[in-house]
């Protein structure tokens, strides 16, 4: 199965600045497009649950909580802005119901279509692949619920859909990344296709996650609460791969199981909502009003900026200086060098991208913010300063205890301002003495995001590791 990177078609405009080239996002036309949501959330039927709890599922009172939510979302003009007659919720379908409100909505839709899917996701030992659960489904025979593939047929048959989106909350979900959602390169020319996303709640051997007296399941939950509230330092547009980042960091902040993505074409730049609180940029300056003040008002200004730049200075002084240690000093008497982390590079395409997650790091060694640095290891296990697969919360306690806290962290910000190499695992950072690579998770491409999943010293007890390279 062949993976393409959502920023194979970029411009490669802004190389020379160093920011991230990517397809302007445009919000998904609600006059041409259709979503259906759907959602299983009772399958007791006349108390059969209670009596053969290995047959039976759980219901999911939740799940209708979260797709009702959804939908008003994706209706609210703030948002998407979806006429109410183009975002059908299918609640308590049956396997034809369901496949023909998707079938009905694939013909109807022009521009972008959405399929959401709420409930239980099962694996069947003999039929294999993902299937959903509803109402009538019971855990022991297969024909009782929807084949995933089922549903991925009538999407791939809707070759004059330009974008499709599938969003799947169940347990088992990223077994649906395992197939295309377009059917092949021709196909995808003649009909003018920009691109294909599937959002998945978990991982393709995980459950997904529906806590007992929370209102939402947790992946819905985030997506709604993103959705809600906006993200101050995001632009106007949330493309999908914003809200796989975004939902996933929440998720794994709640160590909560994270989700997955796969993106072909340009699917990873689809944009299906707006940001309710986008990054605002500072407005332009009235020349005419500056130079009628700049006369009367320059010098206070001065004065208060090299008072601002005095405080600055003795407030990071003093942190560095602090007896916890968090801020100790190294042998020089310094604090970490704080220049720029190496955090634009080239795919091997020639399309330039930003990783936001180096920045975060190398910032975070240059303060000494270790809680920073543990959001952003790899929740599935980081390696590196004698750690192999440990939990993030271990490698922190482990670097908070070492005597050259200062100059341990001077090297890994040090490390990032150089140039990683890049391949199809991710990046790797290294100056022979110390290594840092970000890999990306299971089921992501290229245009989506890395995690920090290891710090070697290689001149110390990670010398024997493959990032350090032969010595």
């Amino acid at each position: 199965m062949t993976w393409r990177s959502g920023t194979s078609g970029a411009s490669r405009a802004s190389r020379a600045t160093g920011e991230t080239t990517a397809p302007a996002a445009r919000l998904a036309d609600p006059s041409a497009s259709r979503a259906v949501l759907i959602e299983a959330h009772a399958f007791t039927r006349g108390g059969a649950a209670s009596r053969d709890r290995q047959r039976h599922l759980d219901d999911r009172p939740s799940v209708a909580a979260g797709c009702g939510r959804l939908a008003e979302l994706f209706r609210d003009p703030e948002v998407w802005g979806l006429p109410e007659e183009r975002c059908r919720i299918v609640s308590q379908p049956t396997r034809d119901s369901m496949l023909e409100a998707v079938h009905r909505a694939a013909v109807e839709a022009t521009d972008t279509l959405v399929v959401y899917y709420a409930g239980h996701g099962l694996l069947y030992p003999l039929s294999g692949g993902l299937h959903l659960a509803v109402p009538e489904t019971t855990k022991d025979k297969s024909f009782t619920a929807v084949k995933y593939d089922d549903l991925r047929e009538i999407l791939l048959s809707a070759n004059h859909v330009r974008r499709k989106v599938v969003i799947l909350d169940c347990c088992f979900s990223g077994t649906a990344l395992r197939g295309h959602l377009s059917a092949g390169d021709d196909t995808i020319r003649l009909a003018d296709v920009e691109g294909t996303s599937v959002l998945a709640a978990s991982h393709a051997t995980k459950q997904a996650l529906a806590p007992p007296g929370e209102r939402y399941p947790a992946f819905t939950g985030e997506l709604i609460a993103l959705l809600e509230e906006g993200a101050p330092d995001a632009p106007e547009l949330f493309t999908m791969a914003d809200l796989y980042d975004r939902v996933d960091r929440a998720l794994m902040r709640k160590n909560r199981p994270r989700p997955q993505q796969l993106n072909r074409d340009r699917g990873a730049h689809i944009s299906i909502a707006r940001n309710r609180t986008p990054r605002q940029e500072p407005p332009e300056p009235d020349e005419t009003a500056s130079a009628r003040g700049t006369s009367r008002l320059g010098g206070r200004r001065r004065a208060l900026a090299a008072a601002a730049l005095v405080l600055a200075a003795a407030v990071g002084l003093t942190f560095w200086l602090l007896p916890d240690g968090d801020g100790q000093r190294g042998a020089d008497g310094k604090g970490p060098s704080c220049g720029k982390a190496h955090s634009v590079f080239d795919t091997g395409d020639g399309t330039q991208r930003r990783e936001p997650s180096v920045d975060s790091v190398h910032n975070a060694a240059c303060r000494g913010d270790f809680d920073t640095m543990e959001v952003a290891m790899d929740r599935g296990g980081f390696d590196g300063t004698g750690f192999s697969a440990a939990a993030p919360e271990e490698v922190i306690a482990s670097w908070k205890k070492r005597p050259d806290r200062t100059s341990f962290l001077r090297g890994l910000a040090t490390l990032l301002e150089s140039e990683p190499t890049v391949d199809q695992g991710g990046l790797t950072f290294s100056n022979g003495d110390q290594a840092a690579t970000w890999q990306r998770g299971p089921g992501t491409v290229p245009d989506s995001h890395y995690r920090w999943s290891g710090y070697f010293l290689c001149n110390g007890p990670d010398s024997d590791h493959p990032a350090c390279g032969p010595r």
